[in-house]
């Protein structure tokens, strides 16, 4: 691996990746690109590099490489021919909404009219319960089509299948060692699974469903294509990897999203939410879908009714979406306060246990705390403090946890390890959750802590990726126009963040609101260079005192003055070394 440079300004540390050089050459090549693209493809994609560029519709995997696709398509297609009664059970989070509201329009449009939806809550946790279950058999329900959750409720479909209503499994979960006896599981993860994108969001999978269906129906290939916005937003909220490995199925799916959001191809509730946002359709990014559209659907089952945002993207009524739309934002200013006053508390608790420095895992418990909030904290808590951190609600009998975690520790293995101790569990290796009796919390506390301490016993500062070096005369507006070949970025396939050796620092000002951001003149081999570091703006007389320094920076473009101009977006300032 590359040089380790450390930050000036934060406990951080930098690395280049490694990547051939011979490589990059050779696909700067065949490709007619620019160099720095070109070193960026070798480093992320050195076999696939085209992967990365290809966005076409049609080059998406065949939904039929699912396993058990065939089964489940030739049961929904016998229950529309015959007028059956189906049951969609969703997940309560983005993905699981978006899910829902996909499978709930396909087969609406493929003329069933005895569909019904419900939506999991905090209150009742995740997946099937008992109150569903008697809903199914009292209302004469045949088939149960999961969304989002299921391949872990083994006793429930059980249950269902010998009392005559069939279950298929629409779910992208780890699955457990024993598959539910559902009629048909459709779960790319399961075992003896051919399809080779293991990441694909629970959207993407009910997308394939829906796919497969409407092929067998004899519809055309494009039908499929208008839920592509719902397929954006579940992708992007449930945060599964873009690219993995030089696969880049899940970033082909989020542009075609974009795509048709760009063209006016969008649900009417979406577009009149972005409308209200103040967002332009055209052009949306992924970072705009993560933090200002996702929020506002997750708001509704943190502090408020899930259902809400579904029939959000289902209503066909813009007086409807007009109402739901607002809504959800006055749920998510409810979420804002109340997450900003569980964050204060956590601290403080934090701050309270004199040797938490010590632990390579935090737990922090509260009595009551709102279970729809604490994942939110736990993940404030360990980026903030590059720890896995587990939050608990305290309940009388049971209580629930949220988790989050750090590159190198897989928190639902940390679970498994500790399985006996819980009543349910689930999740990814970076985000997961359990409900457990409030009496064991003591010794899951010990034994997750024993856990980490044991994992993480050489967990130091926080290690970045650096994709390459630039050269001064390679920072142009051409190079940046190149990169957004790469584009959309998120999960999995972040925006290329560049080493810029030895900036000697011109000038050095604050500027905003309150001097939060830090400008920068710089020159380096010749040329000179305009720099934004935002939220940096407090480092600004430690940088002009350093004279010379290295940059962690994206490519960005300044538009301000009228005139494009290329700028250095800052991410960090490093040893002057580097």
């Amino acid at each position: 691996m590359g040089a380790i440079v450390r930050s000036l300004v934060y406990q951080r540390r930098w690395r280049l990746k490694d990547f051939s050089c011979e490589r990059a050459e050779s696909i700067a090549r065949a490709l007619g690109c620019s160099a720095p693209l070109a070193r960026v493809l070798a480093a992320r994609a050195p076999d696939t590099p085209t992967e990365l560029l290809d966005d076409n519709i049609e080059h998406i995997h065949s939904p039929w490489e699912l396993r058990g696709i065939r089964e489940a398509v030739l049961r929904i297609d016998r229950a529309l021919r015959q007028g059956e009664k189906i049951f969609i059970q969703g997940d309560f989070d983005v993905d699981g909404i978006t899910s829902t509201a996909l499978l709930y329009k396909a087969l609406r449009a493929l003329g069933a009219q005895g569909v019904k939806v419900d939506l999991s809550d905090r209150e009742r946790g995740h997946g099937l319960s008992d109150a569903v279950i008697r809903r199914l058999k009292d209302e004469g329900f045949s088939l149960l089509i999961t969304a989002d959750c299921g391949i872990s409720e083994h006793e429930f479909i059980a249950h269902l299948q010998e009392h005559g209503i069939d279950v298929i499994v629409s779910d992208h979960h780890h699955p457990p060692a024993q598959l539910p006896p559902a009629y048909a599981i459709i779960n790319p993860k399961q075992p003896h699974c051919p399809y080779p994108n293991k990441d694909l969001a629970a959207v993407g999978v009910a997308f394939q469903v829906v796919r497969a269906l409407y092929e067998y129906r004899g519809l055309p290939t494009q039908a499929s294509e208008e839920f592509l916005d719902l397929v954006l937003l579940g992708t992007v909220g449930d945060l599964v990897p873009l690219v993995r490995d030089g696969q880049a199925e899940n970033k082909r799916l989020v542009a075609q999203g974009l795509r048709r959001i760009a063209q006016g191809q969008t649900c009417l509730g979406l577009r009149v939410l972005i409308e209200k946002l103040s967002l332009d359709p055209q052009r949306l990014t992924t970072g705009e879908v993560s933090y200002i559209l996702v929020p506002k659907f997750n708001a509704a089952n943190r502090v408020g009714d899930p259902r809400d945002a579904f029939m959000l993207l289902v209503t066909a009524l813009p007086s409807k979406a007009e109402a739901l739309a607002a809504k959800l934002l006055a749920y998510n200013q409810d979420r804002q306060i109340a997450q900003d006053d569980l964050l204060y508390q956590a601290e403080e608790q934090l701050r309270s246990q004199p040797t938490w420095q010590n632990e390579k895992l935090i737990f922090l418990a509260g009595r009551y705390w709102n279970p729809g909030l604490i994942g939110l904290v736990a993940s404030d808590l360990a980026e903030k403090y590059y720890r896995p951190t587990v939050l608990v609600s305290i309940e009388d009998e049971f209580s629930r946890a949220s988790c989050r975690s750090i590159p190198g520790f897989d928190i639902i293995a940390a679970l498994e390890r500790h399985s006996e101790l819980f009543e349910r569990y689930g999740g990814h290796s970076m985000a997961a959750g359990f409900s457990i009796r409030t009496e064991k919390l003591p010794i899951v506390r010990e034994r997750l802590c024993a856990y980490a301490r044991e994992v993480l016993r050489d967990l130091g500062d926080p290690v970045h990726e650096l994709e390459t070096e630039l050269a001064p005369e390679e920072i142009t507006l051409e190079t940046y126009t190149d990169l957004l070949r790469l584009a959309p970025f998120g999960m999995g396939h972040p925006t290329p963040r560049f080493l810029l050796r030895a900036a000697q620092i011109i000038e050095a000002r604050t500027v905003g609101n309150g001097s939060q951001h830090l400008k920068l003149r710089v020159a380096v081999g010749g040329k000179e260079f305009s720099a934004i570091g935002f939220s940096l703006g407090e480092f600004a007389y430690e940088v002009e005192r350093a004279g010379t320094v290295g940059l962690a920076f994206k490519l960005g473009c300044d538009t301000w003055t009228g005139r494009p101009q290329v700028q250095l977006e800052i991410e960090d300032i490093l040893e002057p070394s580097a």
